[in-house]
C-alpha cells in the first residue's frame, strides 16, 4: 500500500462504522416505536364475548316486507352486568332491545350496499353502550346474517 492509500483507510473505516451505528440506531428507534404501540394495546383490558343470541327483525322498508335474521356476539371490555334480575341469565333485555331498535331502523338498501354491515356494527356499538352497565362494547360479530 502506498502512503496515500494508508491515509484514506482510517477515514473509510470510520465512515463504515458510523453508517453501521446510525443504521442500528434507526433500527432500534423504529422497533422501539412499534413495541410501544403493542405495549399500549396490551395494557388495555382484554375483551370478553357476550352472546346476544338470534334476532329476527322486520326492516324499515315501506311497501315491502323485508327482514333480517342475525346471530350477534359482542366484544365487551370490562365486566358488564349482563344478567337480568332474579334467575334470568344472559344479556339484559335492555341490551337486546337496543340491538332490535337499531336493526329495525335500517332499510334493506342500507345494509346491502358496500359498508352497510360495518355501519350497522358501529350503530349497534353506540346503542348498546348507552345501555350496557359496567362494561363497554368495542365490536360486534355476526355469526349468522341473512336478509330477505
Amino acid at each position: 500500500m502506498t502512503m496515500a492509500n494508508r491515509g484514506k483507510l482510517p477515514i473509510v473505516v470510520v465512515a463504515v462504522v458510523l453508517v453501521v451505528v446510525l443504521a442500528g440506531g434507526v433500527g432500534v428507534f423504529v422497533m422501539k416505536g412499534r413495541g410501544a404501540k403493542k405495549g399500549g394495546t396490551e395494557q388495555k383490558k382484554e375483551t370478553a364475548s357476550l352472546a346476544l343470541g338470534e334476532f329476527i327483525v322486520n326492516l324499515a322498508d315501506q311497501g315491502e316486507l323485508r327482514y333480517v335474521k342475525a346471530t350477534i356476539v359482542l366484544a365487551v371490555r370490562g365486566e358488564p352486568a349482563q344478567a337480568g334480575h332474579g334467575e334470568e341469565k344472559g344479556p339484559s333485555p335492555a341490551v337486546r332491545d337496543a340491538v332490535i331498535g337499531v336493526l329495525s331502523s335500517k332499510r334493506f338498501a342500507e345494509l346491502v350496499q358496500t359498508g352497510g354491515k360495518e355501519r350497522l356494527k358501529k350503530d349497534i356499538v353506540i346503542a348498546v353502550n348507552k345501555r350496557l352497565e359496567g362494561g363497554e362494547a368495542v365490536d360486534v360479530y355476526f355469526s349468522d346474517f341473512a336478509m330477505q
